[in-house]
C-alpha cells in the first residue's frame, strides 16, 4: 500500500512537472503545438493508468485488455504533440525568419494572433490534403480570425509524411496573407469557390493572393533548407522515422 501511495504520488509530481515547463516554453509563442491544450491531461491520465494497471493484480483479463488499449490511445495522442515540438523547432532551427513572421502576426486591427499547429496522421481529417489551414471569422467581427481554440487563433494541421516541414511552410505562408486580409479574402474566396468540393484546388487559383503567399513561403523554405543542409548542422531525421522512435521511447519511458 505505501509503495502504491507513493507511486501515485510521483506520477503528481511528474505531471505538475510536465505542466510547469510546458507553460514556460509556450507563455510568450504565437506559434503553439495544438496538442497543448490537453497534454497536462493526457499525460496525468496516462500515469493513472499505468500505476491501476501494474498495481492491481484483481483485474480480470478483460479489464486489463481494456486498460491497455485506453493506455495506448494516449500514448499515441502525446507521442503526436512531441512530435509536433520537434518539428517545430526543426522548421524554426531551419527558416527563423519565416517563423518569426507568423510568431509575430497580426490582424488588420493590430492584435496578435497565435497559430495552432498539429501534425496529424493522414486519417485524421475529412479534409484529403497534406496541409490544411482553417479559415473561420468571428461572429461579429469579420477581421478577427477564430478557430476551435478561441478568438485570434488560427488552426493549421499537417499530416505526418516525409516532406510535412515544406508542406507546414506551404499553410504557414496562407496564414501570412490571410490573417492580416480576413475580411477581403473571404468575399474573395466565397466568390471564387462557391462550392468546396475540391480541397486540393481551392485557395490555390492563379489570382488567389493566399495561393500565391503560400507558394512564396514554400520556395523561401526550401531555399533555406539547402543553405541549411550544406552547414555542419545537425542532420534532422524524416519525420515518420521521428514518429517511430518517439512511440518507442514514449513506451519505454513513461
Amino acid at each position: 500500500m505505501k509503495n502504491h501511495i507513493q507511486n501515485i504520488l510521483d506520477v503528481k509530481k511528474y505531471a505538475f512537472i510536465f505542466f510547469i515547463i510546458t507553460i514556460f516554453q509556450t507563455a510568450f509563442c504565437e506559434i503553439k503545438n495544438g496538442y497543448e491544450t490537453e497534454i497536462f491531461q493526457l499525460t496525468e491520465s496516462l500515469n493513472n493508468l499505468k500505476v491501476l494497471l501494474n498495481g492491481n493484480n484483481d483485474l480480470t483479463g478483460s479489464q486489463r485488455r481494456k486498460l491497455e488499449s485506453k493506455i495506448a490511445s494516449i500514448e499515441t495522442t502525446i507521442s503526436y504533440h512531441t512530435l509536433t515540438d520537434g518539428l517545430l523547432r526543426q522548421f524554426k532551427a531551419i527558416a527563423p525568419d519565416l517563423y518569426a513572421e507568423i510568431d509575430t502576426i497580426k490582424d488588420s486591427k493590430g492584435r496578435s494572433v497565435t497559430v495552432y499547429v498539429k501534425f496529424i496522421p493522414q486519417d485524421a481529417t475529412k479534409v484529403k490534403a497534406w496541409g490544411t489551414t482553417y479559415i473561420r471569422q468571428m461572429e461579429n467581427d469579420l477581421d478577427g480570425y477564430e478557430s476551435e481554440y478561441g478568438e485570434n487563433t488560427v488552426s493549421v494541421k499537417i499530416w505526418i509524411v516525409s516532406k510535412a516541414l515544406l508542406v507546414l511552410s506551404h499553410e504557414l505562408g496562407h496564414v501570412k496573407y490571410q490573417v492580416p486580409h480576413l475580411a477581403s479574402y473571404l468575399d474573395y474566396y466565397r466568390k471564387r469557390y462557391p462550392t468546396v468540393g475540391e480541397y486540393d484546388y481551392v485557395g490555390h487559383d492563379i489570382n488567389d493572393l493566399s495561393g500565391q503567399s503560400a507558394s512564396a513561403f514554400e520556395k523561401r523554405f526550401q531555399k533555406q533548407y539547402a543553405a541549411f543542409l550544406k552547414l555542419p548542422n545537425e542532420k534532422f531525421e524524416n519525420p515518420l522515422v521521428l514518429m517511430d522512435k518517439i512511440r518507442k521511447n514514449l513506451r519505454n519511458d513513461i
